[in-house]
């Protein structure tokens, strides 16, 4: 059930995120117009990074409760590293939204 919750809110972000690329690319925007969408980029970054750190707590718990010994700590060796390359990716994003912003200034 939480998975799902996780789910919609990742497609969420996703939506909003685009809609904001989309809207960075299409015009010139003013100076107040860039400070309110770099805000929200902020704010996107953060919960995506929420989302990779909710996934891996998911991850970890799926780890704790099906397996054990070495299999167990490779499985949640693999959730820390997936949500770190979800927080990379996340960052990448956001930095690629704020130039794009930096671009459509005035």
């Amino acid at each position: 059930m939480s998975s799902n919750k996780t789910l919609s809110a990742l497609v969420a972000v996703c939506a909003a995120s685009f809609c904001l690329s989309t809207q960075a690319a299409d015009a010139t925007i003013t100076k107040d117009q860039a400070k309110d969408m770099k805000t929200q980029s902020e704010a996107q970054y953060q919960a995506r990074k929420k989302v990779a750190d909710a996934n891996e707590d998911l991850n970890r718990a799926d780890c704790k409760t099906a397996l054990e010994g070495a299999a167990k700590r490779a499985c949640e060796k693999s959730a820390k590293a997936t949500a770190k390359s979800d927080k990379a990716d996340a960052k990448t994003l956001h930095e690629t939204e704020e130039q794009r912003i930096k671009d459509a200034k005035k």
